[in-house]
């Protein structure tokens, strides 16, 4: 009887914890310091009741949520986070029209963010709700078009692929650096954009050797953290399995360059003695992977009555390559394209007289490490 009694308590105890960990059960503070993060960059000063009387003539114009303070602040935490279905929240919304702008969903202040959509589309910052102006933004960029938000289920496993937006390399590379990624497809479940590109990831640089003599070559090894959903929800990545495969099959298929920042250069010969390593040189845009860690279920969008043309016009678009634009830095067009900007390739290479005496005997091989969070390479002979 006494075990049974105890059984029944610890299923009892394990339910309450399951249940526990399941739901976020956010204080009211905690609500209103996250609006204000998201929607200003930082919490603000004041009492409580002040700073949501702020938010919500911000949000809507005017004082227009009413009740306790908690039925306040939950009204203006759904407004901002809240995917009611047949519509987006404002953090959603916002990453919507980044997403079909530019292709760059920012982790910037939804106010920032808000003015940038409305220099580039407008040309001018327009004032008034904050609501209204999304509202505005939304109708000037998607016209009729209308999405809704659906909830979807990503499957652990699921690869994302994204671009470094930083140049890395093994000589300047120090551990604890972190590294900033975006994606660069859209992650899709069904008919839902789970995860569109342009959403912003990070990863830490967990590993880093320069190169050296006897043809030690330099080394990175990077772990991912998360990414966000189309909602904001955080969605953790490793390298697993499935990741492993997918380099070693790109490896092979598009050459030494498909693995990025996870290769190490090939060692040369040169009169009978080893030539200097070479370093990892990843330049920005280079394509990474990682995974999904676990199932994770998120808030997708998902166009409503898209034109069904769109699809071919899709394929016919892909082959349009835009000539980037000179930078500060870039003045003079490209030999090779006459494109400004830098175009030049992935060179893995080390010395090119021993490279010419090792063509025939290297091969580029990619080897994983151990550990399921971190991903490295080798070159043998």
């Amino acid at each position: 009887m006494w075990k049974k009694k105890v059984s029944c308590l610890l299923a009892v105890m394990a339910l309450c914890g399951a249940m526990t960990a399941g739901a976020a059960d956010y204080t009211i503070l905690e609500k209103a310091d996250k609006v204000e993060t998201t929607v200003y960059g930082t919490t603000q000063t004041g009492s409580l009741n002040e700073r949501v009387a702020a938010l919500d003539k911000l949000l809507n114009g005017q004082s227009t949520v009413s009740g306790s303070l908690q039925e306040k602040t939950n009204a203006l935490y759904k407004d901002v986070y809240g995917n009611s279905g047949s519509d987006l929240s404002l953090v959603a919304a916002v990453n919507l029209m980044q997403w079909q702008y530019s292709g760059q969903v920012t982790e910037e202040p939804i106010l920032v963010r808000v003015d940038a959509l409305e220099e580039g589309i407008d040309g001018k910052v327009i004032t008034g709700a904050l609501k209204g102006r999304v509202q505005s933004l939304r109708q000037a960029l998607l016209g009729d078009t209308k999405y809704v938000s659906q909830s979807v289920t990503i499957p652990a496993g699921t690869i994302v692929k994204m671009k470094n937006l930083e140049a890395l390399n093994s000589k300047t590379a120090q551990e604890g650096d972190t590294v900033h990624f975006a994606v660069s497809e859209d992650v899709v479940v069904g008919d839902v954009v789970a995860i569109p590109r342009g959403m912003e990831a990070e990863g830490t640089i967990t590993n880093a050797r320069k190169s050296g003599m006897f043809g030690k070559d330099g080394k990175i090894e990077i772990t991912y953290h998360t990414v966000r959903a189309a909602d904001n929800t955080p969605v953790p990545l490793i390298i697993g399995e499935k990741t492993k495969e997918e380099y070693k099959r790109t490896a092979g298929a598009v050459g030494a360059s498909a693995a990025g920042a996870i290769i190490l250069g090939p060692v040369g010969l040169v009169g009978g003695l080893f030539v200097h390593g070479n370093d990892v040189d990843i330049p920005v845009g280079t394509e990474m992977l990682a995974e999904a860690k676990d199932n994770t279920e998120v808030m997708g969008f998902r166009a409503v009555g898209t034109p069904d043309d769109m699809r071919t016009a899709d394929m016919a678009a892909s082959g349009v390559v835009v000539p980037a634009y000179p930078d500060a830095e870039t003045t003079e067009p490209t030999h090779e394209t006459g494109y400004y900007g830098d175009v030049t390739p992935v060179e893995l290479g080390g010395d090119s007289e021993a490279e010419d005496q090792n063509d025939e005997s290297e091969e580029v091989v990619v080897t994983i490490t151990p550990s399921d969070e971190q991903v490295t390479g080798d070159v043998h002979e």
